[in-house]
């Protein structure tokens, strides 16, 4: 439940029963990555959020395969920019942290000021049901479960975050 929760923060579509994740809005900003390398794209959606957003980058968003990519970037010299594979090097890029979720599409990435420009109201906490009384569950030793919960992302200024794409 929380894996599709996470899923639904950063891609839902709206269309009910989902979310109204962060790429799913109007006037959250973009950025190509085109030919820049992977850090430079990042930087240029920074500098987005810092001017147009009026806000300041708290984290960047990968897909564990992207932030790999990143992660493995090398010198023309064969030695690895993010530090040795020996260390377990920074989860950062250009000083803020990064988190990595398979809720967002592989390819992109978010950069935003998360703590003062979005929140995640609970209505009701996770709600978990177990039954085994739908047609022939109780004899073959069968069990439903259901799990729900009631949340809604709020974005307060959807220009304080930056969608990289072409990563």
């Amino acid at each position: 439940l929380r894996q599709r929760l996470d899923s639904q923060i950063l891609v839902g579509n709206g269309t009910a029963p989902n979310l109204s994740g962060f790429l799913d809005r109007n006037n959250v900003q973009t950025q190509a990555k085109s030919s820049d390398p992977t850090p430079d794209a990042v930087y240029k959606a920074m500098t987005k959020v810092r001017v147009t957003g009026r806000a300041v980058p708290g984290a960047v968003i990968f897909h564990p395969n992207d932030w790999q990519d990143v992660r493995l970037l090398r010198t023309t010299d064969g030695i690895y920019i993010w530090g040795s594979p020996s260390e377990a090097g920074p989860e950062r890029i250009w000083g803020i942290p990064v988190v990595q979720s398979d809720g967002i599409t592989e390819n992109k990435a978010l950069v935003g000021d998360f703590a003062n420009f979005s929140e995640l109201t609970m209505r009701r906490g996770i709600e978990l049901k177990v039954s085994d009384s739908h047609d022939d569950f109780f004899v073959n030793g069968k069990q439903a479960i259901r799990a729900d919960v009631r949340a809604a992302l709020c974005v307060f200024r959807e220009t304080a975050f930056c969608e990289v794409t072409g990563i």
